[in-house]
């Protein structure tokens, strides 16, 4: 019956309390759970343990051990010759201490469930007594913690990394476990035990997966970004939210607030990201995978997101197989809620960590691999700007490098998929867009894609905001340059009901290098005569070229313009191309 209570309390929560607080015996669960504690028999105690455990995991539970706690049993049950007697034990204390608010923000009883964890993790747990003193303090509160509890036969490991997975709710746990916290006797770090448990053959299948994959993902992020991120769907921010808080606060309170706020800054999580990547936290990951349960699989590759948000561990984490192991997350045809966010976030992290590598570095599948999901996220509803934008500028990286590339872009749907977040509302959506599609040049569905007039027209527009979007007019007004090399393309451009205002107010604009893009476009379409030569005479370009060649061939209105090197010689080059175009508008 105890067992079946226990099985209750981790499986349904709440008709587990019932359980134990009606059903169980008429009604005297607590009572018998006593005898169980008393019993001295190590299989009794051990159920017993494993019933305090699970119910201390339910907000609802909580208060039916206070009898429990009051009569001591606690410090019966740690002061069992039996481990896993003592270690569910230790597991109680840890939950009723972290959800009683005044002990969960006492930092001494917190290092000290540290310590106990941390002995746990690593096998190096001396006599249990010395943790009856934990329980005086102990009392049934309130306030809810999410259960990742075992079943009963989990070892007092499992039970270390359960403790550790809710202590590291706390900034202070994170960073002292990230920076090389250690039991007392022990060889090894918690990390480096975590990463060697992990690691393990057959760790995905173990019931301690999930904690352990809950302990990585939380170390690479701060609570304020899980609180942004809890708020992402709402209708107000987290800052919104605080504000109206305040709203009904006093002075003192809000004093008290500021006091007591969980200061986590980027640096700091940089700092951890970096010593888990050092540790082998990627790899450990990855073989977490194998065999893993979705929700496991989930917060594994949540954990892999939050890590690549640092640019410095990316590369490592290529190599120790991140990019693969998300790769391979999209195999069901028809996957379940779980397995759809689980895609996503895996999207995300490739998207993350393709932005900044060096796509030559990357394995032909690896690259051809990664293109399917980032066009996919790209394309999904549901993606915000930010992994949209990622994705994007993935892309872009990856199509730098070769035309085999660009095909697979295409073989995608990317023209479609690239061109329709061109219209996004989030203007660093639209940019990466554009480049992205810059980048396709001049491969031939892209160059058929640029002889559309409506095509053109976007484009023309696009390079024409430079007030507004400055990064966005550049690659928009550059991709027109590259593509007026093609004469089909170079006529359309010429017949665009906007192509005088863009070249006049592009070369009036006084940004060098928007002027050095939009030259070399009239410099390609003078080359090729006919319509487009008389396009850009008839928009006043070959008279603004001349006047332009005039004014700074000779470097004199150039010497009170204040221009650094680099500058000095984009002019000479802009002068150069204008010169070109004025000889040809001459002919």
């Amino acid at each position: 019956r105890g067992q079946l209570v226990s099985a209750l309390l981790l499986g349904k929560g709440e008709v587990g309390v019932w359980a134990f607080k009606s059903g169980w015996a008429d009604g005297r669960g607590v009572t018998q759970l006593e005898g169980l504690v008393l019993s001295g028999d190590p299989t009794s105690m051990s159920i017993a343990s494993e019933i305090i455990s699970a119910a201390a995991s339910v907000e609802k539970g909580r208060p039916l051990l206070t009898t429990i706690v009051e009569k001591g049993c606690i410090e019966t049950l740690l002061a069992c010759d039996n481990r896993e007697v003592r270690s569910g034990a230790a597991s109680a204390i840890a939950k009723l201490g972290l959800a009683n608010k005044d002990l969960s923000s006492d930092e001494g009883e917190v290092f000290g469930l540290l310590q106990i964890a941390a002995e746990l993790v690593t096998g190096t747990a001396e006599d249990a007594k010395q943790l009856i003193r934990k329980t005086n303090k102990i009392k049934s509160g309130s306030g809810s913690t999410s259960s990742s509890s075992s079943p009963s036969d989990t070892t007092a490991i499992d039970r270390g990394i359960e403790v550790l997975s809710y202590l590291c709710s706390k900034t202070n746990i994170k960073e002292e476990i990230a920076h090389g916290f250690k039991a007392q006797s022990a060889a090894t770090s918690i990390l480096e035990r975590l990463v060697e448990l992990a690691s393990a053959p057959d760790a995905g299948e173990t019931h301690s997966a999930y904690g352990l994959a809950t302990i990585f993902s939380l170390i690479a992020v701060s609570n304020q970004t899980l609180r942004d991120e809890a708020f992402a769907k709402a209708d107000i921010t987290s800052e919104q939210y605080d504000q109206l808080q305040a709203l009904g606060k006093t002075e003192e309170e809000k004093e008290l607030d500021k006091k007591h706020q969980d200061l986590d800054p980027k640096d700091a999580v940089s700092s951890r990201i970096v010593r888990m990547a050092n540790a082998n936290v990627p790899r450990a990951m990855v073989k977490l995978t194998e065999g893993s349960s979705e929700a496991t699989k989930e917060m594994l590759v949540i954990g892999m997101n939050r890590m690549a948000v640092d640019q410095s561990v990316r590369g490592f984490m290529i190599q120790q197989g991140c990019l693969s192991a998300c790769l391979k997350v999209e195999k069901s045809e028809s996957p379940s809620d779980v397995e759809k966010k689980t895609w996503h976030q895996a999207r995300h992290c490739v998207a993350k960590l393709l932005v900044t590598i060096n796509p030559g570095l990357l394995t032909v599948s690896q690259r051809m691999g990664s293109i399917g999901p980032l066009i996919q996220l790209i394309h999904d509803h549901e993606s915000t700007d930010l992994s949209r934008f990622e994705a994007l500028m993935a892309i872009t990286n990856l199509v730098s490098l070769d035309e085999e590339t660009k095909d697979k872009v295409i073989a995608e749907k990317g023209i479609a998929r690239l061109g329709y977040a061109m219209f996004s509302d989030h203007e660093m959506v639209r940019r990466a867009a554009t480049e992205a599609m810059s980048n396709l040049i001049p491969h031939p569905e892209m160059m058929k894609y640029l002889t559309d007039p409506e095509n053109i027209r976007l484009w023309v527009a696009f390079a024409r905001e430079f007030d507004e979007n400055l990064e966005c007019s550049r690659a928009a007004i550059g991709c027109l340059a590259m593509a007026s090399q093609d004469p089909a393309i170079a006529e359309v451009l010429a017949a665009s009901a906007h192509f005088e205002e863009m070249a006049t107010s592009l070369l009036e604009c006084g940004n060098l290098e928007l002027m050095h893009r939009v030259l070399v476009a009239l410099l390609n379409m003078s080359d090729h005569g006919d319509k487009c030569k008389e396009a850009v005479i008839s928009s006043g370009c070959g008279v603004f070229c001349l006047a332009y060649v005039q004014s700074y061939q000779d470097g004199t209105m150039a010497s009170g313009l204040n221009f650094n090197e680099q500058e000095k010689g984009l002019l000479l080059v802009t002068v150069d191309l204008a010169k070109e175009i004025s000889k040809l508008c001459e002919k």
